[in-house]
């Protein structure tokens, strides 16, 4: 885990290099000025004080401390612009990776939690990973304090020693408990996605929370989440913060070390009224030399957290794709002929625990031909339609499109050679339009083909905002029969050679449903595999194959199978 945390690190440096360098140099120089004002602050009170030798007069040096601070505060400035570059950016870069390997790659990607779980981890794990990065960014600050104390060593070796030493402490105890942090901070980051996954299903599940009359058990349930993040949460916050308060308190003692030795000294003859100014001035440096290594180890072990969970995200992804620096781009689909015929031979596909799926199974489909999918619940309609389109892995068959093998159905079934829509198709709280399009860049004749071809252009002139109308969470605005249409849409906008739907017409009334499926063959140019229950898809289908325990029972047109199955 901590070479993860290191390598992450690294990966999200070489990402943003420009950012990342710019403001480490000027970090550099800010932190190098640092030691200037020391050094002329102990001239300016040797002079004072008649211990300076002869050269530069007392004004000339206030003038050179006020143009070194100047200088400090112009390179802090644009150091900390370059610094809020690289921050966000590091944070865009793991987001946005994430959400690539989420929804750009082939084949399901499905989440190891759920999505109020994910969104923790998007907001609080990239903040972790990235607050590791951004403080090697500020990391010049410790050889600025092996800097300081050369120079106070070389001075006087007694007190610069006395006051090192408990500062040096304070890093080997960090280091030492550096374990534990890691494991609050796990403890503390799964409660609080908790928390954020309860909430998060429970604004989804409204209308079930009143039909079951279970608000009250559900708020109790959400008190008690909350109190575990909270005895979580202060677990890890109070043990980080006791460490924070001895390397920051450490300090403290380290003046009044130096209080204490260097009046014995000066009493002696052997330390000036400059010196003690300049190891007054300096022990803020040497004492947050200490205190940012104890920080480092601390980050090192939380960021580890951090990015074990945001790689869980990416399940079977590269080791270090998390911090890669271009984001893999979707590939094109690779160019064959339109579909002529699609077969499907001996498909099985079984689901691991349950066994339930579908076993042996045969199809034909050819260009403009509809075949409809049949059976009873769970008879596994669904799961075939899914492993024919590569988002669950088979255990067994081949698929062949104009008789050739398709080895990955995941990259091959996909725009413009197939298109899906489910049962209940998935919309976002934005236009209709947008819903549709998808980011698709098409004319708006070929839109208002798409949704005149949907049965939906005389629902959507009833809309007051026609096709830039708001859908609301998952379409929460529309009615049942309007969210299919409206993912029958976003399939046709797409002119994929073949269609496939999962019951897409199971909220339609029967003149719209037979007008949705007469319209898909008017020019003969697709093929529609369609699971359906429906006897307006069953009288236009030219073959219906009855499915029963992951098995086909019978297969042929509306007429036959009323007359010689049962089933």
């Amino acid at each position: 885990m901590t070479a993860g945390a290191w390598r992450h690190s690294a990966g999200i440096i070489r990402a943003n290099i420009w950012s990342y360098g710019s403001s480490v140099a000027f970090y550099i120089g800010f932190f190098a000025l640092a030691l200037a004002p020391g050094l002329i602050n102990r001239a300016i009170f040797d002079a004072l004080s008649g211990h300076a030798r002869a050269g530069v007069n007392v004004w000339t040096l206030i003038g050179l401390v006020i143009g070194v601070e100047f200088g400090r505060f112009g390179l802090q400035y644009f150091g900390g612009v370059l610094f809020n570059v690289f921050y966000y950016s590091s944070e865009a870069l793991l987001k946005r990776n994430m959400m690539s390997w989420l929804v750009g790659g082939p084949g399901p990607r499905v989440l190891p939690g759920s999505p109020g779980e994910a969104v923790s981890r998007f907001r609080d794990d990239t903040l972790e990973t990235v607050g590791f990065s951004t403080v090697m960014i500020v990391s010049p600050q410790v050889l600025t304090g092996a800097v300081a104390f050369a120079i106070m060593l070389r001075i006087n070796a007694q007190i610069t020693v006395v006051i090192v030493a408990p500062m040096m402490a304070t890093v080997a105890l960090t280091y030492l408990v550096s374990r534990r942090i890691q494991g609050y901070r796990k403890i503390a980051r799964e409660a609080t996605a908790a928390v954020t996954s309860f909430i998060g299903e429970t604004f989804g599940a409204v209308q079930s929370i009143k039909l079951a009359a279970a608000e009250v058990r559900v708020a109790q349930h959400l008190k008690v989440l909350n109190e575990h993040r909270r005895r979580a949460s202060i677990r890890d916050l109070m043990f980080s913060s006791v460490l924070t308060f001895l390397n920051t308190n450490i300090a403290s003692v380290a003046s009044g070390c130096v209080l204490l030795l260097a009046a014995q000294a000066m009493r002696r003859g052997t330390f000036t009224v400059g010196d003690f100014t300049l190891f007054a001035s300096y022990l803020a440096m040497v004492s947050a030399a200490p205190l940012l290594v104890g920080q480092i180890l601390a980050l090192e072990r939380q960021s580890g957290v951090s990015i074990e969970r945001m790689r869980s995200l990416m399940d079977g992804s590269a080791p270090l794709s998390l911090v890669a620096g271009s984001a893999p781009a979707p590939a094109s689909p690779r160019a064959v002929a339109p579909l002529r015929t699609l077969k499907v031979r001996g498909l099985s596909c079984r689901h691991p625990g349950v066994g339930r799926g579908v076993e042996d199974i045969d199809l034909d489909l050819d260009r403009g031909r509809f075949v409809v999918i049949t059976g009873r619940v769970g008879a596994g309609k669904t799961t075939l339609l899914r492993a024919l389109l590569g988002l669950i892995p088979r255990d067994g068959g081949a698929i062949l499109w104009n008789g050739e093998t398709v080895d990955d159905p995941a990259t091959f079934m996909v725009p413009p050679r197939c298109a899906y829509t489910s049962q209940t198709p998935r919309l976002f709280s934005e236009s209709l339009k947008d819903n549709i399009l998808m980011g698709a860049a098409v004319s708006d004749d070929l839109l208002a083909g798409a949704v005149s071809l949907a049965v939906f252009g005389q629902d959507v002139a009833g809309f007051d905002a026609g096709l830039e109308t708001l859908v609301g969470t998952r379409g929460v605005t529309l009615s049942g029969g309007q969210l299919q249409r409206a993912g029958a849409a976003r399939m046709f906008i797409r002119h994929a050679d073949l269609l496939v739907f999962d019951d897409i017409s199971s909220a339609l009334d029967t003149p719209t449903e037979q007008e949705l499926w007469r319209g898909l063959f008017k020019d003969g140019r697709r093929a529609c595999l369609a699971v359906s229950h429906r006897r307006a898809a069953f009288l236009l289908a030219d073959e219906i194959v009855l499915l029963d325990e992951g098995r086909i029972r019978a297969r042929g047109d509306a007429a036959t199978l009323r007359a010689q199955s049962p089933l």
